[in-house]
């Protein structure tokens, strides 16, 4: 097996919705951390297909801090803004989808 290299792309997060991905992405984006989706296309064929988030393998650790310790705020009415009504992180550990 080929050793990696630092500007290999690797799966950071899997979700098994594409706005999931997107809104983790925009995050990453806002950092400085290059990324893109994975598999998302396959979503106009089979729209439970969901997106891998990849970023370069030197960004991996920041990358999944970043999305693990996305602040969450909540509203007037109880509800938390920049996370799923649950409070799950933005990322889990990409080893699904």
């Amino acid at each position: 097996m080929a050793e990696r290299d630092e500007d290999d792309y690797v799966t950071v997060a899997s979700y098994s919705e594409v706005g999931e991905a997107a809104l983790a992405q925009s995050v990453l984006d806002g950092s400085g951390i290059d990324s893109f989706m994975s598999g998302e296309e396959a979503n106009i064929l089979l729209p439970v297909s969901g997106a891998r988030l990849q970023v370069r393998l030197a960004d991996l650790e920041t990358a999944r801090e970043l999305l693990n310790t996305v602040a969450t705020a909540e509203t007037e009415d109880g509800t938390l803004s920049g996370a799923s009504t649950h409070g799950a992180a933005l990322a889990d550990n990409g080893d699904e989808l």
